[in-house]
């Protein structure tokens, strides 16, 4: 039943979207034809149509981002197309990088403690839809009055209306697509406080802790293991599976960070595409530096190598130095990205992550002055 309403709305959802284009295109053809030429004026309504979805597609993730900072959330990143402005090496940074179809736009918020993040969640998620509300009224009350408005204001801010349905209508309602939970799934979720939502406030506390200085093993252990079990399928049982990975490695407990790695390994396909790169990074790592199997990790290579070289993060930095170490046996290499690496976490502002990664940097040093011919970062 829940598929057939979801197939139902998103049906209306594109038809209604097709039919308002059709109102605004008619509309403003209606009353501008006779003072613009009718391929300019077709041009001007389409190009206006691509540029103001655009901006209505940042104003929705810009209230996320508003309500996050008004809860104490931090900026991390924001995703819009291709394009993606992130917090990098002590500064913000832009660069252009291949996005899931899937995925319009993201906005990345992360806590500053972990402490009441309950409602603080719930009202940054908010954020979002309220936003697409706002955006929609003001599109339908330009439409409104589009006879008194320039045909500037028409084609920048009226075509802006089949956009700002279809992220309103979209995001309130409780759809999950490639994986990812739609606005309204959340709120639906934390309101109902289903295990799988508080598993996502849980990983929230976890990052806020990060944000105060904590490693992943000084972190309270039921913040990973205090919730009922999730399917492996579910997006939050994948993401804590891969912090409890990092929990692992800070411990120093190579079986079970092993053990984590192959369970990501087992659920990879249910992995959203938005983060399945991630995802299995982490994975390549644990085959280098704990497994030592170079002939998976040199299977898994080709797939992330352009990946992690353009992602230039601290984390692909050190995941870059353990297959070069340990899989190619090349020290020189591993210490050039060694060395970008703790360039990197001396300006990394997420203290616990930049003290986490030292560690693992510091154990990869002592495998190449030992020769590095045996995998064992962690050890």
């Amino acid at each position: 039943m829940r598929r057939v309403f979801e197939r139902a709305a998103r049906i209306f959802d594109w038809a209604a979207v097709i039919a308002l284009a059709g109102i605004v295109i008619y509309l403003g053809y209606e009353h501008y034809y006779a003072q613009y030429n009718s391929a300019l004026l077709i041009f001007s309504l389409v190009l206006g149509g691509l540029f103001s979805s655009l901006v209505c597609c940042v104003f929705h993730e810009l209230g996320h981002i508003l309500f996050g900072a008004a809860c104490g959330f931090r900026f991390n990143s924001l995703r819009i197309g291709p394009v993606k402005i992130y917090r990098g090496d002590g500064k913000l940074r832009i660069s252009c990088k291949d996005v899931p179809d899937t995925v319009a736009g993201a906005a990345e918020m992360l806590p500053r403690g972990g402490e009441g993040l309950y409602g603080k969640y719930l009202l940054m998620t908010a954020g979002g839809p309220v936003f697409s509300l706002l955006f929609l009224i003001a599109s339908l009350t330009a439409l409104y009055f589009y006879r008194d408005i320039h045909f500037a204001a028409y084609a920048l801010v009226c075509t802006s209306l089949p956009a700002a349905f279809h992220l309103f209508f979209y995001n309130v309602l409780p759809f999950t697509c490639d994986g990812l939970d739609t606005d309204g799934s959340l709120l639906r979720g934390l309101i109902k406080k289903e295990t799988a939502y508080l598993t996502a406030v849980n990983i929230l506390a976890v990052e806020g802790y990060l944000f105060q200085g904590m490693t992943p093993a000084e972190i309270d252990q039921k913040l990973y293991f205090g919730l009922p079990q999730l399917p492996e399928d579910d997006f939050n049982f994948i993401l804590l599976t891969d912090y409890r990975f990092m929990y692992y490695l800070d411990a120093g407990d190579e079986e079970k960070a092993l053990f984590a790695a192959d369970r990501l390994k087992s659920v990879l396909e249910y992995v959203p595409s938005y983060y399945a790169k991630d995802i299995a990074a982490d994975i390549l790592f644990a085959e280098c530096a704990l497994r030592g199997d170079a002939a998976l990790a040199k299977k898994m290579y080709p797939a992330l190598q352009k990946y992690l070289e353009r992602e230039d993060t601290l984390q692909a930095r050190r995941i870059l130095a353990a297959y070069e170490l340990y899989v190619n046996k090349d020290k020189l290499a591993a210490l050039r990205q060694l060395n970008a690496a703790e360039e990197k976490a001396e300006k990394y502002w997420v203290s616990g992550i930049a003290k986490f990664e030292k560690k693992l940097i510091a154990c990869i040093r002592e495998d190449i002055a030992s020769c590095g011919e045996e995998g064992g970062a962690v050890r």
